[in-house]
């Protein structure tokens, strides 16, 4: 659940989800490309762009929510379209690394338990 990810790594949340949804994985970066390239499905992204266009890739893309890195202001205009659009929003203190380190056990322990590669499109068996 996005409200649980967010406990996980202290981030504080600006704009509530609802309903707080499932978050299979995260998709972590600040190019907005790659967001929009990904295949991935009930993923939160992670970011340190803070413009109202990362909350329209995440409505394109349908991600549960967004979490910005490294403690980022958000402007006014970024937490008003992310509230109008029903876009759940937090930020924490972490760096991006940090952020995916904290969350990496949560998302291989729920990956194994479905029987599902822990990253999209591997080829590999995972323990």
């Amino acid at each position: 659940m996005f409200t649980g990810l967010c406990q996980r790594i202290g981030a504080e949340i600006l704009v509530a989800p609802s309903p707080d949804r499932e978050v299979r994985t995260v998709c972590a970066s600040d190019l907005l490309s790659d967001i929009l390239a990904s295949r991935q499905e009930e993923f939160v992204i992670l970011t340190g762009m803070v413009s109202p266009q990362v909350i329209r890739t995440a409505e394109v893309v349908d991600a549960v929510g967004i979490v910005f890195v490294r403690g980022k202001a958000l402007p006014p205009n970024v937490l008003a379209l992310a509230r109008a659009r029903g876009v759940p929003v937090a930020v924490t203190d972490h760096c991006m690394f940090a952020a995916c380190a904290l969350l990496a056990d949560l998302f291989h322990a729920g990956a194994a338990a479905r029987s599902e590669p822990v990253l999209h499109g591997s080829t590999r068996p995972h323990p």
